[in-house]
C-alpha cells in the first residue's frame, strides 16, 4: 500500500506553556483547525491517553486518531486507526533558540484503495502539507489571541 510521509513545522515567539495547553486541549482544535477538517472527538478522557477525534475532510473520506502517549510539554503521539490510514502521527514542541518549534509528522499506510489509487495520480503528502501548514497557522493565531 502506499504511504504517506510528512513533516511540517512552524516556528513560534511564545511559551512552550502556551502550545502545550492548545495541544492538549484536544476538544477545543475545531477553534484553531480549518473548518474543512470537520474534526469531531469521538472519545476525551481528561489525562489525554486514549482520546479519539475524527476527521472528515471536506469532500474526502474521514480517518480517525487515538492519542497512544504524551511526553508533557514535548510530544503527542496518535496512532491512526479506522478510515483510509493507519500509522502514526507525531506533535513535537522544541526550543530552537528564542523560538519554539512546533512539528507534525506523519508516518501512514493508505488502505482505502480509491485513495491509494489517487496517490498515483497526486501527491498525498503535499496535499496532507498543504492541509497541516494552514493547522499550523491557525495554531500561531490561537496563541496570538490567548
Amino acid at each position: 500500500m502506499p504511504q504517506i510521509k510528512a513533516y511540517d513545522e512552524i516556528q513560534l515567539n511564545c511559551l512552550i506553556d502556551d502550545v502545550w495547553n492548545i495541544l492538549i486541549d484536544i476538544p477545543n482544535y475545531n477553534k484553531w483547525w480549518p473548518k474543512s477538517v470537520n474534526l469531531k472527538v469521538t472519545n476525551f478522557n481528561n489525562d489525554i491517553i486514549n482520546t479519539q477525534f475524527e476527521a472528515r475532510p471536506l469532500g474526502g473520506k474521514s480517518f480517525s486518531c487515538r492519542v497512544v502517549s504524551i511526553v508533557p510539554k514535548k510530544e503527542i503521539k496518535l496512532n491512526y486507526f479506522k478510515g483510509i490510514y493507519r500509522g502514526e502521527g507525531v506533535w513535537s514542541i522544541d526550543r530552537k533558540d528564542n523560538l519554539i518549534s512546533v512539528s507534525y509528522k506523519v508516518d501512514l499506510e493508505i488502505v482505502d484503495k480509491s485513495i491509494a489509487f489517487l496517490s498515483k495520480l497526486i501527491s498525498i503528502p503535499k496535499i496532507h502539507s498543504m492541509i497541516f501548514r494552514r493547522i499550523l497557522k491557525g495554531l500561531h493565531e490561537q496563541i496570538k489571541s490567548t
